[in-house]
């Protein structure tokens, strides 16, 4: 209960403020809104208020601003009747401004939480070139070293700081190094085989090494300014590893099958809301952030598609025919529910595999 609990919060918040991006935009552009709903499907609870009718569907798994005059998810034709008010009566501007204001809205919250993230619990500074422990199968561990020693130097180069041994390992995946420590008044060396581990690395999905090792580090109170330079960085790192993620599937280095969907959310954000309320909140901006992403994809239907056709007509200076989009409009719906599908499928067998192995561990400790 408490899983779907957080997981109705977490897309309650994240489709809010997206869909009211596109709202409060399509005000200020003045444009009239018919409908504002968190939900797809029939409505639980609506109400009119002025013009625009407020809903809460049963279907929570997004929402949608019916603006006069657009053809969008609603599919419904005909719909452009040339009044001032409607969305394709207004300009170039007015319409990207109404378009991309979602995406920008889950990028702002992303920056926000993580910022305010920082602020509450500062940032992390390393104060030395000693080992404050080590990761589980740490090759560094393995080749003998200790939880106090301090790394001087590797393959001979000094080592005067953290981000010198960093440097060194990472630019090393798979190979010998030497590392000189020193361990009270002794100086000893180690042999240690780097791991090579595939991850984004300088902008991109690359091997590098590593031995398992972390640092000691002191927090430092951060600044609003600092809080908020964070924030943005966070929020744009995810937004590298998402553009990376999609070039990956494009060229073959990533399978669908790794794609997760609704149910791999559900499950992860009640291990988030588990670990407290900070780990919550990170888990939202970390979904808000992708959210964002994926709707600023070319694909019709979403927001990314939409601005397509702003873009093509603005540079054409010419209408697309209604009904030209509104059959790319149903291709891109049909899109949807296929990589829907997919994700399902690929939640389903996670969670399958996960409760075998389960109950593999179960019979195991039985046999013990």
């Amino acid at each position: 209960m408490l899983t779907l609990i957080s997981f109705i919060v977490l897309l309650g918040i994240i489709v809010f403020i997206h869909e009211a991006g596109h709202f409060t935009a399509a005000k200020i552009c003045g444009m009239r809104v018919e409908i504002f709903s968190l939900g797809f499907g029939k409505p639980v609870l609506k109400r009119t208020l002025g013009e625009t009718e407020y809903r809460i569907a049963w279907i929570p798994l997004g929402g949608f601003v019916k603006i006069s005059g657009m053809l969008d998810e609603s599919m419904e034709e005909g719909s452009v009747k040339n009044e001032p008010w409607e969305f394709e009566s207004k300009n170039f501007f007015q319409k990207s401004f109404v378009i991309l204001s979602g995406v920008t809205m889950n990028f702002l919250l992303a920056i926000f939480i993580y910022s305010l993230l920082t602020f509450v619990h500062g940032i992390p500074e390393v104060t030395s070139t000693s080992i404050k422990g080590f990761t589980e199968e740490s090759p560094a561990r393995n080749a003998g070293m200790k939880e106090g020693d301090k790394i001087i130097m590797i393959n001979e180069t000094l080592t005067e700081t953290w981000n010198d041994i960093t440097s060194k390992v990472h630019d090393n995946p798979g190979t010998e190094l030497i590392f000189e420590v020193q361990r009270g008044d002794s100086i000893l060396f180690f042999p240690v085989t780097t791991l090579s581990v595939k991850t984004l690395h300088e902008g991109d999905i690359k091997n590098i090494g590593l031995i398992g090792i972390f640092p000691f580090f002191e927090i430092r109170n951060a600044s609003i300014l600092n809080s908020i330079t964070e924030g943005t960085r966070a929020t744009w790192n995810w937004i590298k590893v998402g553009w990376l993620s999609i070039r990956m599937l494009v060229t073959g280095s990533a399978s669908v099958r790794e794609l997760g969907g609704p149910l791999l959310i559900a499950q992860m954000t009640g291990e988030s809301v588990r670990a407290g309320i900070w780990a919550y909140m990170g888990f939202i901006a970390f979904i808000s952030v992708n959210i964002g992403f994926l709707n600023l994809l070319p694909i019709p239907i979403l927001d990314g598609g939409h601005f397509v056709f702003i873009l093509a007509e603005g540079i054409s200076r010419k209408k697309i025919p209604p009904k030209i989009k509104f059959k790319i409009l149903q291709i891109g719906m049909l899109l949807l529910f296929i990589l829907m599908a997919v994700v399902i499928f690929n939640d389903a067998g996670r969670l399958i595999g996960k409760n075998d192995r389960d109950i593999e561990n179960y019979n195991r400790q039985e046999d013990n």
